[in-house]
């Protein structure tokens, strides 16, 4: 006597969609079988998608027919509807000739077909196509309802890495930045823009200050700095005809676009890359700035062990040179010198007070220049617009259309961005000067309190060279320009009335040696100012 294995498959989307029951399933089945009078075998409960037979516990019954070796007298397998068997047309016929392989005969309770009759295949590809078209025609709605939010600036699924989902009182859903990764997301960004470490590095230390928090992987964090979601870019994928493009996002913006321009130019390699900076040691902050006095290597630095377990610290040359000065030494001096060029009090402002002036004389370029690009988008605009109504009226062909339209958009993106350049500039650049330069006027106790890190970013923005030591004092052969023209010209403003200014143009091209040595107050040297 054949005997049947009763197999029960319901989705959870299903089950709420739809009202099936596993409960009720089986009940159906084991009614079918006592009417009948079929013995069951095994009874298999899934709870998967039938878009394909990799469900758990259809292998198991399969696993369980390839053991079965008394089964010559075939059985049945069964279940309430084809659409329980399968989703998916190809796969099902597929299964059916295995089922059949093993002496087995699949049979659906509620659409019962006699498979040995050939015109009831056709009914077959009916109730197998059904559920397939069904399945298709959800993935499509999903697919357009999806893309249609896209398009309107909404971002779609799991938050990225910066980035915490949201629901509105609406229960609509949204993305806002996380509390916690978005300020250590966008301070990587920035360390990009600044080229003092390269991006794994970066990586690093944003790690580090995680402390094991956060969704810092290497992955996500080489995702995240290729993403213009970060800028409040959402892209729209290309779709058929369609071609691909971004959209603004309706979410919060971590960084400007300006700064996402700019990482991608370093990280593609169309920015020039700073060399950089070694990770240094709190006790040798100098290091990968010193150079050799005798054979003009890099110094590197170690610590030594002492004999009652103390360590010592010192920065040496790895050639048979034999260079070799105390850390505390060499650092002590630093930081005395440092102290020295401190501007006097008053000098900052002075300076600001110049520079706002002088800046404003410079600027009359630059609001021509955007004068002028206003007028070329202008220009693209009307372009695009004349296209567009030939188009329409049939003067212009599509392909010819499509072809302006690219240009001039291409070329409306280009210009805006020079737009937005010279905005940033005009807009931000006073406050950022005067920010800046406070922070000059306080640069000595700034590099004694902060952090390895800071302190390494103040040395290499002052000292854009190197350092040499000679066992007292430190020289260099050039200051960054605007701390040159500040420590250079400290007693001269100092002296100067109101009303007077400093321009740029006083500043030499010319690069000499200068000595940081405490020997005169207006130091003599002239600078480069690049």
């Amino acid at each position: 006597m054949r005997k049947a294995d009763l197999y029960i498959r319901v989705s959870t989307d299903e089950q709420a969609d739809k009202g099936y029951s596993q409960r009720d399933q089986e009940d159906r089945l084991r009614r079918y079988c006592e009417i009948k009078g079929i013995p069951v075998r095994d009874v298999y409960i899934e709870d998967h998608s039938a878009k394909s037979f990799k469900r758990p516990e259809w292998q198991k019954y399969l696993s369980n027919l390839r053991k079965s070796k008394n089964n010559k007298s075939g059985s049945i397998i069964l279940f309430t509807k084809w659409d329980r068997f399968s989703r998916n047309a190809g796969d099902a016929y597929q299964m059916i000739n295995q089922l059949r392989s093993h002496g087995v005969e699949p049979v659906a309770i509620e659409q019962p077909l006699d498979l040995t009759i050939p015109e009831n295949k056709i009914m077959l590809a009916f109730y197998l196509a059904s559920p397939e078209v069904e399945n298709d025609r959800r993935a499509l709605n999903v697919f357009h309802g999806m893309r249609r939010a896209k398009k309107e600036g909404r971002y779609m699924g799991t938050a990225p890495l910066g980035y915490a989902n949201k629901i509105t009182e609406g229960k609509k859903k949204y993305i806002t930045p996380h509390e916690f990764e978005a300020p250590l997301l966008k301070w990587a960004f920035e360390q990009i823009v600044s080229n003092n470490f390269n991006t794994e590095q970066i990586w690093k230390m944003v790690r580090e200050k995680a402390e094991g928090k956060g969704r810092f992987s290497k992955n996500n964090f080489w995702v995240a700095v290729r993403n213009p979601l970060y800028c409040g870019k959402i892209f729209i994928p290309p779709y058929k005809e369609e071609k691909g493009y971004f959209v603004k996002g309706q979410h919060e913006p971590i960084i400007s676009e300006k700064t996402f321009a700019d990482v991608q130019d370093i990280l593609d390699g169309r920015k020039r890359i700073v060399k950089p900076k070694i990770v240094a040691m709190d006790n040798l902050p100098l290091r990968g700035f010193l150079k050799c006095p005798k054979c003009e290597r890099m110094l590197t630095g170690s610590a030594s062990k002492g004999k009652m377990g103390n360590y010592y610290y010192y920065y040496h040359c790895s050639s048979p040179c034999g260079t070799r000065f105390k850390a505390d030494t060499a650092n002590e001096a630093f930081l005395k010198q440092l102290r020295y060029m401190s501007p006097k009090e008053g000098m900052v402002d002075v300076f600001i007070e110049a520079f706002i002036k002088d800046f404003n004389n410079k600027t009359k370029a630059q609001n021509t220049e955007r004068t002028n690009i206003i007028g070329e988008i202008d220009a693209l605009n009307k372009r695009y617009q004349n296209a567009l109504l030939k188009n329409a009226d049939g003067e212009m062909a599509d392909d010819d259309f499509q072809e302006v339209k690219k240009l001039t958009k291409g070329k409306i993106e280009v210009l805006e961005r020079r737009l937005n350049d010279l905005a940033v500039v005009g807009t931000e650049i006073k406050d950022l000067v005067a920010s800046t330069l406070k922070k000059v006027a306080n640069i000595d106790r700034r590099y004694e309190n902060d952090d390895i890190e800071e302190r390494r970013l103040i040395v290499s923005s002052m000292f854009p060279d190197f350092l040499e030591f000679d066992g007292t004092q430190h020289r260099t052969p050039r200051l960054n320009s605007a701390i040159a023209l500040i420590y250079q010209n400290n007693s001269k403003l100092q002296g100067k009335k109101n009303g007077t200014s400093l321009s740029f143009l006083d500043l030499s091209q010319e690069v000499t040696w200068l000595g940081l040595e405490p020997r005169t107050l207006s130091l003599k040297g002239r600078c480069s100012t690049s």
